[in-house]
């Protein structure tokens, strides 16, 4: 019996190790083709072209495996970041405002705010759909729609910053945060869509 269970052991230590040594072979070259690499290569090269391209790396790279390498997926997820960014933006602004006793001057920036983000959500709404559909010979006239749109969306977002620019007060500070980085986005997603249409 012994001789038999020295020879099942070496066996299996033998087995043990042949599939160590295929688990390693198959994890370095899942490694090495990983695919994640490109989709995340690509997003980091399209980025160079807008003006805020750590903050649009840091935003669409959680999209890598929708956006592949595909341009027009790579701006509609920057679309979509700036319009969910709007919206809680939107909210952000009504929540701070709440329950304050502002001065008639920043009671008004508030209200002028928050219509003004509301246009940019509106026209940020409109651009996505129509970038769904692009395909066909009216192609440019779309994209041109498109760019209008978040062109003016970026407007109003500068327009609601103009109001919190006087004064030094917390509020005004955490709101503007709030709308640059909204800015910042729309910026990225407009040049992504620029390159887009040039290409």
């Amino acid at each position: 019996m012994q001789p038999f269970t020295c020879s099942m052991l070496s066996l299996l230590a033998i087995l043990s190790f042949f599939l160590s040594y295929n688990f390693t072979i198959i994890s370095a070259t899942s490694t090495n083709s990983d695919p994640d690499t490109a989709y995340t290569d690509f997003i980091k090269a399209s980025c160079q072209a807008t003006k805020y391209a750590d903050l649009c790396f840091k935003t669409l790279s959680p999209y890598a495996a929708t956006i592949q390498v595909n341009p027009m997926e790579l701006a509609n997820a920057a679309l979509t970041v700036s319009l969910k960014s709007a919206k809680s933006t939107s909210k952000v602004v009504r929540a701070l405002a709440k329950g304050r006793d502002l001065s008639m001057r920043d009671g008004q920036a508030v209200a002028d705010c928050l219509e003004n983000m509301s246009d940019s959500v509106d026209e940020m709404k409109k651009s996505m759909v129509e970038m769904k559909e692009l395909d066909g010979p009216e192609f440019n006239e779309k994209m041109g729609n498109v760019k209008t749109w978040v062109s003016a969306a970026l407007t109003d977002e500068d327009t609601c910053m103009d109001g919190f620019e006087e004064g030094d007060g917390k509020m005004k500070e955490t709101i503007r945060g709030y709308i640059v980085n909204v800015a910042e986005l729309t910026s990225n997603a407009l040049a992504l869509i620029t390159n887009l249409s040039s290409t």
